[in-house]
């Protein structure tokens, strides 16, 4: 009874036929987009943005490489070229220990006989002295000493000078023993072991044993000087005196 009732009304119904009307299509998205976007071809672009990342970062990395690189090249061909520049500036000096005779030589390579030689000279000059020379002699010795010491020479040795004229004395030294040891780089220092006999016009006045203590430097050539040797310190001592003074110094 109500199935019939059921079919008669659904029999009655206006349906969009009667109304002469086609009924509308619920249209729906494609399984393959979402929101505009075709899901077909993400995967792709996933690929093809996830490769271009790659390829960027691959980039950056070689760059920082290759600056890196650069910058070590930069730094170690920097630190060359100021070896070098340092190099060039130890210049080859002609060292002159006769008037004809000339000896090539850099501060790595002096002989130890033209050092020897150029100390046995200074020593001569300033040991071997009277009244008529002592001036000559200093000065002699002074051109060859830096700034400093020879101002220092000038006032510890003005009496000892002032005293060989007034009392018409001479002195002779004579070198017993020597040492002179270099560090390779040009710098000298040498211990002059010696005798002086001092004289009063003809009056022997007596003999002390003495030790000079010198350091010296090898400087670039001047014109008028035979040695190319500066001398930096000076100490003129009696052998007693420097014997006390090495005792308590150890």
């Amino acid at each position: 009874m109500i199935k019939k009732f059921k079919n008669k009304l659904e029999s009655s119904m206006i349906g969009p036929i009667e109304k002469g009307i086609r009924a509308a299509k619920i249209q729906t998205a494609p399984k393959t987009q979402y929101q505009g976007v075709d899901l077909k071809f993400l995967p792709k672009y996933i690929s093809y943005k996830a490769a271009l990342l790659k390829e960027k970062s691959t980039l950056q990395f070689v760059l920082i490489v290759l600056l890196l690189l650069h910058s070590i090249y930069y730094l170690t061909t920097r630190f060359e070229i100021s070896a070098l520049h340092k190099n060039l500036r130890e210049k080859e000096y002609i060292l002159a220990p006769g008037v004809i005779d000339f000896t090539s030589a850099t501060p790595h390579n002096v002989s130890d006989e033209y050092v020897e030689k150029a100390i046995e000279s200074f020593i001569h000059q300033m040991g071997n002295v009277n009244p008529s020379n002592i001036d000559r002699q200093f000065q002699q010795v002074e051109d060859y000493m830096d700034d400093r010491l020879k101002i220092q020479f000038q006032l510890e040795y003005e009496n000892w000078i002032n005293q060989v004229k007034t009392e018409r004395i001479s002195q002779i030294f004579t070198i017993k023993d020597k040492e002179v040891l270099s560090n390779n780089s040009g710098d000298y220092k040498a211990k002059i072991y010696g005798k002086a006999e001092f004289y009063a016009n003809t009056s022997f006045l007596g003999h002390e044993d003495q030790v000079i203590e010198m350091t010296l430097r090898l400087i670039p050539p001047q014109t008028g000087k035979r040695w190319y040797l500066q001398i930096k310190s000076l100490n003129w001592s009696k052998l007693d005196s420097f014997n006390i003074k090495n005792k308590f110094n150890k």
